[in-house]
């Protein structure tokens, strides 16, 4: 589990994969992310790499309807 320090950090270069327009541009900034915390936070990058397949079909969602899907407690 990460430390409560870097909740906020961690969150706020996640939010971008998952609010991303396309799956595309969603693995860029997962990229992103797994450059700048992969290192101190494998599991982490390890938890999205496994999950990859089952996230994906929510980028299909319209934009709007993706956006108003409440973050659940365990992706904090």
């Amino acid at each position: 589990m990460q430390p409560p320090q870097d909740w906020d950090k961690i969150a706020s270069l996640l939010k971008p994969v998952y609010t991303a327009p396309t799956e595309e541009a969603a693995l860029d900034r997962f990229a992103e992310f797994a450059d700048a915390w992969g290192r101190k936070y494998p599991a982490i990058v390890k938890l999205w790499e496994n999950a990859w397949e089952e996230f994906t079909p929510f980028l299909r969602f319209d934009t709007e309807i993706a956006s108003s899907a409440p973050p659940t407690r365990s992706s904090r």
